[in-house]
């Protein structure tokens, strides 16, 4: 699975995913599949996941793996969940997409 959401964020960042705009940081790769690992990922993790010195730099990321459909939240304060926004992790469950 790891391999599998490093090769979608790698796609995305050269323009092969339909859709969606904006490159991800090489650190949303692994800020997804820990969310994936641990079902949900609680905020301040993920914040400091992304390596970044700058809060606003971090908080840009998770904003954007939101926005996405790549993370999902109940609550400002909730652990971020891991989502399957497309058939991309998985093609062979949605043949022909």
């Amino acid at each position: 699975m790891q391999k599998r959401i490093r090769s979608y964020v790698q796609a995305r960042n050269e323009g092969r995913i339909p859709g969606v705009d904006g490159a991800l940081k090489p650190e949303a790769s692994q800020i997804l599949f820990q969310a994936f690992i641990q079902g949900a990922l609680e905020r301040s993790t993920a914040l400091e996941m992304t390596g970044a010195s700058e809060s606003r730099t971090a908080r840009r990321l998770i904003k954007q793996l939101k926005d996405d459909g790549l993370l999902s939240e109940t609550s400002s304060r909730s652990p971020l969940k891991w989502e399957i926004p497309e058939p991309y992790y998985f093609p062979q469950l949605a043949p022909g997409i």
